[in-house]
């Protein structure tokens, strides 16, 4: 295996190509079949039963790939230029279609938004240091990105890390800049201590050395937002205990109008 692995990579360094490797997993940590890996303008491949792809793209400074799979939101990763390559990545999941549907029934709300409002309700009538974002707060900053929606929020800044990718930071204790921990419907994206892993560990490519928390959801898509300026000031299920840093920085949970 070794040996063929060597002669590949040496082939295509002589083409002037590169074989990207790699296996779409969802948030369970369980293989994505199906799911459709595309370069604009190039090659698609399709993921095997076991979550696996492979295809081979010529040498270039920077490439961009879209996967996408019908019951998930799509995501994109990016590779600088290199050799071959090995890459995870992550697909989260969109709005479940019901078995039966009654077209005269109103729409289902998330589950996740009763809890959304009722933190929020508790925040009107007490001094709870929280800070909440509705559809209609949303909708007036009119964001082209998520990240955007919470660049103004107090104990938060949103800095460029790369390219057009962007991050969320809080203040530590001490004054310094923290990475903030991020939720989206329950599903941890993005972690204090944890910048570039997920939360089972494994490295995730998601179009920069930060998970790009604008690929997880667009504006469009957001029911509510909830900042807490320390995690030690948030709802315990925002707590991660793989992440004792959560505590000590911002946690930001962003809602979404799918009903999970």
């Amino acid at each position: 295996m070794l040996a063929t692995l060597v002669a590949a990579t040496t082939v295509a360094g002589q083409t002037g190509r590169r074989v990207v490797r790699g296996v779409v997993l969802d948030s369970r940590d369980q293989p994505v079949a199906a799911a459709t890996i595309s370069l604009a303008g190039g090659p698609k491949v399709t993921s095997d039963d076991s979550g696996k792809f492979q295809l081979e793209i010529t040498k270039q400074d920077r490439v961009v790939f879209e996967v996408r799979r019908v019951g998930y939101m799509p995501s994109r990763f990016d590779l600088a230029a290199g050799g071959d390559t090995t890459v995870s990545v992550l697909l989260l999941p969109a709005a479940q279609q019901l078995s039966t549907v009654d077209v005269n029934a109103p729409a289902s709300r998330p589950a996740g938004l009763a809890g959304f409002e009722e933190r929020m309700r508790a925040r009107q009538k007490s001094a709870a240091a929280a800070y909440f974002l509705t559809t209609k707060d949303i909708e007036a900053k009119t964001p082209t990105r998520t990240t955007q929606v919470v660049e103004n929020v107090p104990s938060l800044f949103v800095r460029r890390v790369s390219g057009d990718k962007y991050a969320i930071y809080g203040r530590s204790a001490n004054g310094g800049d923290c990475l903030a921990t991020v939720w989206v419907d329950g599903i941890r994206v993005a972690g204090a201590a944890e910048q570039v892993v997920d939360r089972r560990t494994r490295r995730v490519v998601m179009g920069a050395e930060l998970p790009d928390v604008d690929l997880h959801v667009t504006p469009s898509e957001l029911a509510g937002v909830e900042v807490y300026a320390r995690g030690m000031l948030a709802p315990a299920q925002f707590i991660p205990s793989s992440d004792p840093n959560a505590i000590r920085c911002a946690i930001v949970v962003f809602w979404t109008k799918h009903d999970r």
